[in-house]
């Protein structure tokens, strides 16, 4: 297929501003672009159109995203569809790679993400129907005349070479043979160093090769077959360093006989740096369209605050301890208030660096546990620590863990207020443990109100809080930032009326692949349940 062919796009989301903003941008760069509202329809558009390039939201009503890759795939499997996930979709978006979507961008989407992922999704497109149809017509090809031999053989290198991802190919042994300029430029090999004389193994190291020996890499394998599955790991460059990628790779076949693998590989350095850019450029678009509640939420506390020093003047008024008692207790009240919002926001709005060091998860939950026993006295609740001995320490930053809990421990005390909840007591345990896929598990349990229904897809949303006027709305959002610095999790599972798990997920690895606190795709929240209250 020619080039200006592959510049035909489909675009599926049912938000209706998404579609025609996405269209202008599409159309202005010279792309043919049908668009849908939703999932069947375009399924029915791609039947008719076939186009090349698939552009479409992971959630919908009907048929979703998923199921759109799932079809367009078992019906022409040269298109390629990139996925438009939205915030806190994130494993979402890696379950469609893994159903070899091409790449995710993410809402709101931005120029630059969107060209680059086009552009990876047309250099893919155009080198597997290069490479397959060289490996189909082999024998011919051989037989054909140089000149068209050297034709073919410019061509492929010109596109080769010219790709945005590295390209590393090896022969069934394992032996590079090819190795691209996006691949010298990443880890600073030149080709003479590289080919005939590295294998795969001393790039991606025993372990990802004896992936591909097991599941890519196999001659009984059906010549149909294609694997496109992602693997995040490390390539290991000339001078030693282990740099970050994102790997995929293609069994070549001929005859049902494997002839070698090729690779495909993208720096994740600047694909993360590209993620935080998104991610801080979101948060600071929130807290712009929510300057009303900020203004109201001060304008509430500067009432109290008012009624306070009015009550304390009429104490001295009329020499009145009482009256100055419950005045000043507004005036702190308050105080406190405006403290907090403060703090929330400063942490919401600002980029931290993380300090890193191996800490015991104990200690800090203890800590924790500590300084919120007498708040949650007053309000007669039970606050216990259950520690699991003999926990391994673990790469963290003591401080931004420490507001994790604590903001996870104050939210499970309100929500067990007996006047709330109807308990006569209320009952908050924080519990280490391990956990078979993480370094350690922190969890805050309660036996509070849970959370209605309605509620349940805005826990982790900028501003929403179920306390009211007492809440801040950025507690829980602050927990689920600081746990994807460290690359982890936050888990929650709710039951109106019973109670509710806060689970804090912290990865295992060095301290050193943390050490930039950026975030990454692990970090993201999963949102199993509901909480009891909101920030």
């Amino acid at each position: 297929m020619a080039e200006t062919n592959l510049r035909r796009v489909l675009l599926v989301d049912d938000e209706e501003g998404i579609r025609k903003v996405v269209s202008i941008a599409l159309k202005d760069s010279g792309y043919e672009v049908w668009t849908a509202e939703n999932g069947e329809q375009g399924l029915e558009i791609f039947r008719r159109q076939q186009p090349p390039l698939v552009l479409t939201d992971i959630k919908m009503p009907g048929i979703d995203g998923i199921e759109v890759l799932r079809r367009i795939k078992a019906m022409k499997t040269d298109s390629e569809v990139i996925i438009i996930t939205g915030h806190g979709e994130m494993e979402l978006a890696i379950n469609a790679l893994q159903l070899e979507a091409s790449d995710f961008i993410t809402k709101p989407i931005h120029d630059e993400a969107l060209f680059i992922s086009l552009k990876r999704a047309e250099e893919k497109i155009s080198l597997k129907r290069q490479l397959r149809d060289y490996t189909e017509n082999l024998e011919l090809k051989v037989q054909e005349a140089t000149a068209e031999i050297q034709r073919i053989s410019d061509f492929q290198a010109n596109l080769i070479n010219n790709s945005l991802d590295g390209i590393v190919a090896g022969d069934k042994e394992g032996r590079i043979a090819i190795f691209n300029s996006s691949a010298q430029r990443l880890t600073g090999y030149q080709q003479e160093e590289v080919i005939d004389r590295l294998s795969l193994e001393d790039l991606y190291g025993p372990k990802v090769v004896e992936k591909w020996r097991t599941n890519w890499c196999q001659v009984e394998r059906p010549a149909a077959t294609e694997d496109t599955t992602y693997l995040d790991t490390t390539i290991r460059s000339r001078d030693g360093e282990g740099i970050p990628i994102r790997l995929t790779g293609t069994t070549l076949l001929q005859a049902g006989q494997v002839m070698g693998c090729v690779t495909f590989f993208q720096d994740l350095r600047e694909i993360r740096r590209l993620e935080k850019r998104l991610v801080q450029s979101e948060r600071l678009a929130a807290i712009g369209q929510t300057s009303a509640t900020i203004a109201h939420a001060i304008k509430n506390i500067v009432g109290g605050l008012k009624g306070g020093m009015f009550v304390v003047n009429k104490g001295f008024e009329l020499s009145n301890q009482n009256y100055l008692h419950d005045g000043w207790g507004m005036v702190q009240r308050n105080v406190a208030k405006i403290s907090s919002l403060a703090m929330d926001l400063l942490t919401y709005a600002k980029e931290r660096k993380p300090e890193y060091r191996l800490a015991q998860a104990n200690e800090v939950a203890a800590e924790v546990v500590e300084l919120l026993k007498a708040q949650a006295g007053e309000f007669n609740v039970n606050l216990t620590l259950e520690a699991t001995k003999g926990l391994e320490p673990v790469a963290m930053d003591v401080s931004g863990i420490h507001q994790c809990l604590v903001n996870l421990v104050s939210n499970a005390i309100d929500a067990c207020w007996p006047e709330i909840c109807g308990h006569e007591q209320g009952q908050v345990t924080v519990r280490t443990c391990r956990h078979p896929d993480w370094a350690v598990c922190v969890e805050v349990e309660d036996n509070g109100c849970g959370i209605e229904e309605s509620n349940k897809e805005k826990i982790f949303t900028s501003f929403f809080s179920t306390k009211g006027a007492d809440g801040t709305g950025l507690g829980l959002l602050n927990v689920q930032k600081i746990a994807r610095e460290h690359q982890g999790r936050v888990e929650v599972e709710s039951v109106p009326d019973k109670g509710t798990i806060f689970r804090l997920l912290l990865p295992m690895g060095p301290m050193e692949e943390r050490g930039n606190g950026s975030e990454s795709d692990p970090g993201e929240s999963t949102n199993s349940g509901s909480p009891s209250a909101g920030a």
